[in-house]
């Protein structure tokens, strides 16, 4: 049997993965950690809110039992606002306070935690409404249902309501102080990984700038090295191009070509360690684009612009390489297929022009989207991978960018975006 290959991360996911986690977890910690305080204080509040009810009712039957007529003293030293008992279809037997004239059964329900307690909670007002069936109380009825030498009838329900305005501000004081909590801690979670995720990019940034130093260094020298020999090679060439018979003169075009292909190598890759700036001037971004299209001898067709000039300040000859380069990328990404190129011009309403440059080549795969501006990294297999790299490094000391995506359908589309420069053309035209 074959052995399982197992994915292996890198160092940098790796880190990433650990970095989130021990960001996260403490997070996630902490947010059960209020949720289960909120929780305990709301527990608690009900807990002292139904040891109020209970002890309100104690004393009351307390006060029932021994025939005490200083029940209202005894309401008003457990805050109740009402109290009543009545007979089992809800009319009033006595009644105290805000009691009910007639008993709204309907209104309580069989939530408490209080044996035999019903409570009925009303939220605008803070009020708590109980009763109590009183079936299992037993009273001296000579001493507590007579007044006035009349007995009164035996008592079916007691029912007591409390102001609970205060039991209800704890509650939502708690909910707030987790509200804030919960918001202050997610702006930090936030905060930290807005860092982390800043520091990861600047690390980054900072290892593929020292990874260009070492490269241009490398590239300086590489270069220089090599155009000696080309250079005598190419002499070489012109001469024996002349004395050899014509049978050995195609082979000969072969070494030449290829000798011409290194030195051109060598020239851009010069040219993209040399300042990228160049000497900006003036120029249409329409009128140029319009004078490198017909290169393409039809393979590559300009959509008709909106605009009547696009001013820029850009080197001609750096601009020209720019567009060259991304016509050219997409006319060989149609390699083995119609070729369809199209190019479009466009102004936004933050000053900046788009040059679109859209293929219907094989497209872009995800994996390489990261390294496509990296230099020397080509998905082609006669490319150098320097072309995308000087045309970035071009845009963006222009004050520009370039972005490449995949095209609905199919294919490819490459953005330069230009900053507009009202200027003077060459030859006194106005932009």
């Amino acid at each position: 049997m074959g052995r399982i290959k197992r994915k292996r991360w890198a160092p940098e996911k790796k880190e990433t993965l650990i970095t989130s986690l021990a960001v996260t977890l403490p997070f996630i910690i902490f947010i059960f950690f209020l949720i289960f305080m909120t929780i305990v204080v709301a527990s608690s509040e009900n807990l002292r809110l139904e040891n109020a009810v209970e002890r309100a009712f104690s004393d009351v039957i307390a006060a029932l039992r021994s025939g005490n007529e200083s029940i209202p003293n005894t309401m008003l030293n457990r805050n109740v606002l009402g109290f009543g008992y009545y007979t089992h279809t809800g009319s009033p037997i006595y009644i105290w306070g805000d009691a009910y004239r007639v008993l709204p059964f309907s209104a309580f329900t069989d939530e408490s935690s209080l044996a035999d307690t019903l409570i009925s909670f009303d939220s605008s007002t803070g009020r708590i409404e109980c009763m109590r069936y009183a079936q299992s109380i037993t009273f001296d009825i000579e001493n507590v249902f007579r007044r006035s030498g009349a007995v009164l009838d035996m008592p079916d329900i007691i029912y007591l309501s409390f102001d609970a305005s205060l039991f209800m501000k704890r509650i939502a004081l708690s909910r707030v102080a987790f509200v804030l909590s919960f918001g202050v801690v997610l702006v930090i979670y936030i905060i930290i990984m807005k860092i982390l995720s800043d520091n990861r990019k600047i690390r980054e940034a900072l290892r593929r700038q020292e990874n260009l130093v070492s490269l241009g260094e490398a590239a300086r020298t590489l270069t220089h090295e090599i155009k000696n020999p080309l250079s005598a090679i190419t002499l070489q060439l012109a001469i024996l191009k002349r004395e050899v018979s014509p049978e050995v003169l195609d082979d000969l075009m072969v070494i030449d070509h290829e000798t011409e292909r290194l030195k051109k190598l060598t020239d851009r890759v010069s040219e993209f360690l040399r300042n990228p700036v160049g000497q900006p001037e003036a120029l249409d971004l329409i009128a140029e684009t319009k004078a490198i299209v017909p290169l393409f001898h039809g393979d590559v067709r300009l959509l008709e612009p909106q605009l009547d000039v696009a001013p820029i300040s850009f080197d001609k000859e750096k601009l020209r390489s720019v567009l060259e380069n991304l016509m050219k990328n997409g006319v060989e990404a149609c390699d083995g297929k119609r070729i369809d190129v199209e190019v479009e011009i466009t102004e936004d309403s933050a000053g900046f022009f788009h040059v679109f440059v859209r293929d219907r080549g094989c497209g872009l795969d995800s994996s390489d989207s990261e390294r496509l501006f990296d230099p020397f990294y080509t998905t082609k297999i006669h490319g150098s991978g320097i072309g995308l790299a000087i045309t970035q490094q071009f845009l963006k000391a222009a004050g520009g960018s370039l972005k490449l995506y995949p095209r609905t359908g199919g294919g490819a589309v490459a953005e330069a975006v230009l900053p507009y420069h009202g200027g003077i053309l060459k030859g006194g035209g106005q932009l």
